[in-house]
């Protein structure tokens, strides 16, 4: 396999001197300078179409901007001698828009695991106005082989795995636009097996995940990076249960063992985050002069920058790091598939979407065995329903574009009404448990935890009230996959 990483730029000295890759080394390095062009029409029309015209003498190389899977090189479309060659029509006119200039230092490596070709491309995007240092790493060679470099690389050096390819990098700096990223579910396009399916869903969550961890880690953009981190987690940890009967195996427990780690240190940072800008804030909206709530909301935003530090000390270290190139590793290869027995290569062959169908009944049969009304049942049975919900949403989710776009719609938009408004009540559970914390601590917080507790208390006749509306609808909802 190729993984594609990038590299801190301040460590790309010291990569070839690594302690760890003395003993590998076979042959001596090769170095050679690159000298890159990428050009456009003056209105961006390729990248708009998610492309780049990229000039590296004596070549011209139309690629695309986005990388698919995770970790992968970006994909060439067309390479030859002349533009006028390349199979697709370009538009003119063209103009150079930014150019990369460095060297690329090539090591062939022989590990215990098989041999390894590492280059490191290191240098400087320039424009008319600006320079943008890169440094980029490219493994080549078996998975196992790759995984276990990278992995021992990153536990010295800032090496993660690139989630935009260099043409989208070098481009972003023209046109001061982000780099086109994954975001949201992990949608499967029609005409993929079993494996490719869970493959595409890892790929694209594990990027949702390594796009929102820089924001996430510095704090910026408010409290939607740790909120989106989390909920790909979920949904990931949602995906390697849907597809678990087919492909769970060591490689593929310890990715979900790595996100488990992630997710015990996002949960605590997200309640926090809800309970200062949503649920303290709607409390002190209602009770502006109560100056016992304001030293509350005080004492709860010095523990809510207690776990973001926390967060970004994780977020920072090589544990992180390693978590990005195992999930790289699980959506890039099928080295992975040899740990699988005879069973679950049967079930490999299923069709995708009779494994869906199966996968997403399964999930909706626990969801409905509710005895009685919704709204007449205590707080810990609506939390376990809250969870089967959101356990079907995230599989409906994933499978959604096998069907019919407007059942599957109708049906993902009132299983995710019922889902938020059970969410709603669990923010008061989870309000009273972070108060218990403050409480535990002294301060003088009685009397504005017990107002707290009371907002939150006649808050939720409502909320119960909306939640057995919801359900009454969603159990009306036919199974968009029957």
């Amino acid at each position: 396999m190729e993984l594609e990483l990038e590299l801190a730029p301040d460590d790309a000295a010291r990569l070839p001197r690594l302690a760890l890759l003395a003993p590998m080394k076979s042959g001596r390095a090769r170095t050679r300078p690159v000298r890159i062009v990428w050009h456009d029409s003056p209105d961006h029309a390729l990248a708009a179409d998610g492309l780049a015209l990229a000039e590296q003498r004596p070549f011209w190389r139309l690629e695309r901007l986005g990388m698919e899977p995770l970790g992968a090189p970006a994909e060439i479309l067309a390479t030859d001698r002349t533009t006028a060659a390349l199979v697709q029509a370009l538009p003119d006119p063209r103009v150079p828009l930014v150019a990369f200039e460095g060297r690329a230092q090539t090591l062939t490596l022989a590990g215990e695991q098989g041999a390894i070709v590492l280059t490191l491309l290191n240098g400087v995007v320039r424009t008319l106005a600006t320079e943008h240092r890169i440094s980029r790493v490219r493994l080549e060679g078996a998975a196992t082989a790759v995984q276990a470099l990278a992995t021992a690389i990153t536990g010295e050096l800032r090496l993660t795995v690139a989630c935009t390819s260099l043409a989208a990098e070098a481009l972003a700096v023209v046109t001061g636009l982000p780099p086109p990223q994954a975001t949201g579910p992990a949608e499967l396009p029609t005409g993929l097996g079993t494996a490719a399916a869970f493959a595409h869903a890892a790929g694209h969550l594990g990027g949702v995940i390594l796009h929102f961890a820089p924001a996430a880690a510095l704090g910026q953009d408010g409290p939607e990076p740790v909120h989106q981190m989390r909920v790909a987690v979920r949904r990931l940890r949602s995906a390697i249960k849907v597809f678990g009967r087919a492909l769970s195996c060591p490689t593929v427990d310890a990715a979900d063992a790595g996100l488990k780690a992630l997710a015990a240190r996002l949960a605590p940072t997200r309640d926090w985050d809800v309970f200062v800008t949503e649920t303290v804030v709607a409390v002190t909206d209602a009770f502006p002069d109560e100056k016992r709530l304001q030293r509350l909301m005080a004492a709860a935003e010095r523990r809510r920058r207690a776990y973001h530090e926390a967060l970004r000390t994780y977020l920072g270290g090589s544990e992180f790091r390693g978590l990005g190139i195992a999930l790289a590793c699980l959506a890039a290869s099928q080295d992975w598939h040899a740990e699988l027995d005879e069973a679950q290569q049967g079930e490999l062959a299923v069709p995708l979407d009779d494994f869906a169908a199966r996968e997403l009944n399964r999930r909706l049969k626990r969801l409905v065995q509710v005895d009685g009304h919704l709204a007449g049942l205590e707080p810990p049975a609506l939390h376990a329903i809250r969870l089967r919900a959101k356990r079907l949403r995230y599989a409906a989710e994933i499978f959604s574009l096998l069907y019919p776009a407007k059942a599957a719609s109708r049906y993902l938009r009132r299983l995710s009404k019922l889902q938020d408004r059970l969410g709603t009540l669990n923010d008061g559970a989870v309000a009273a448990s972070l108060l218990g914390e403050l409480g535990e601590n002294g301060g003088g917080h009685a009397f504005a935890i017990g107002l707290v507790l009371g907002f939150l208390g006649a808050n939720s006749v409502r909320v119960r009230a909306r939640i057995e509306q919801s359900w009454d609808r969603f159990s009306r909802s036919a199974a968009f996959w029957e």
